[in-house]
């Protein structure tokens, strides 16, 4: 399976005008294009990175569709992250015969989809793309100055129960690159790193410290499921600064080498961490 770079991911929100504020004024992102899929029934804004790939936000047009019982069963919060694949149809069929369930198999313009059940919680949407970089998208809605540096979404963090059940499901089933494993003491965690063409990760993580890990805390509260998404910024000092000034409430300072994350109470659910790249 050739999974080539990570193209997008969503946020499920219940207001896009509500979150769209929040991620212009709070975070500092910018907004790139707002529209609406009648098709999926979400309202939809999306945020540029560096790199051209996007964040975006959703809001459901319904209570009763996908995204809307989403958000009613779990609250706001990272829901879909989006892979770019070379073909829909040979990934559904290497997938159905390594035993991944899937979604809109049968769809013949929109993309499949990996089932929760199928990716320890995470839902996975495959995006055909043809080329080696994001096709480019214009955007209608005016650059803006004040703005932060987000280069673009470093990796994610999918909190596991079993990293070594885990790891066989992505590497075997969904046919990931896994990049290398280690444990991490000062973390508390046993990890499994897998790497998309373009160099960003997928990251599991399974919590060994009985008690105090803020990743076991996430699985007894939500289960399996993306713990954290990861942003490159190039300066991590004025990054701080800026998000300080707009009123962001942070986690760490990043100071001598420490993280930084951005708490889910300032980005309507997705806990966020701050990562320096050049």
């Amino acid at each position: 399976m050739h999974y080539k770079w990570l193209d997008h991911l969503a946020v499920a929100v219940k207001s896009r005008e509500e979150a769209t504020a929040t991620y212009k004024n709070i975070l500092g992102m910018q907004l790139e294009w707002e529209g609406q899929s009648d098709g999926t029934g979400i309202y939809q804004a999306f945020f540029h990175m560096e790199d051209g790939h996007f964040l975006a936000l959703i809001e459901p047009m319904s209570p009763t569709n996908a995204v809307g019982r989403a958000v009613e069963s779990r609250g706001e919060g990272f829901y879909v992250v989006s892979l770019a694949i070379d073909s829909k149809a040979d990934a559904i069929k290497e997938l159905e015969a390594n035993g991944v369930r899937l979604l809109n198999t049968d769809s013949t313009t929109g993309p499949a989809f990996v089932h929760p059940r199928s990716a320890n919680g995470m839902l996975i949407q495959l995006a055909e793309r043809v080329g080696d970089h994001m096709p480019p998208r214009e955007s209608n809605v005016p650059p803006e100055a004040d703005t932060i540096d987000y280069k673009w979404i470093d990796h994610l963090v999918l909190a596991v129960n079993n990293v070594e059940q885990a790891t066989a499901t992505y590497r075997d089933n969904l046919g990931m690159t896994l990049d290398h494993t280690g444990e991490s003491e000062a973390l508390g965690l046993k990890q499994a790193f897998f790497r998309m063409d373009n160099g960003r990760l997928l990251e599991l993580a399974e919590p060994v410290a009985d008690t105090g890990n803020p990743v076991r805390r996430a699985l007894e509260r939500r289960g399996e499921g993306v713990y954290l998404v990861a942003l490159a910024v190039g300066d991590m000092a004025q990054t701080v600064d800026s998000l300080k000034a707009r009123g962001a409430q942070l986690i760490g300072d990043g100071a001598q080498g420490g993280q930084v994350f951005i708490h889910p109470r300032s980005t309507h659910g997705v806990l966020y961490q701050l990562v320096q790249r050049d």
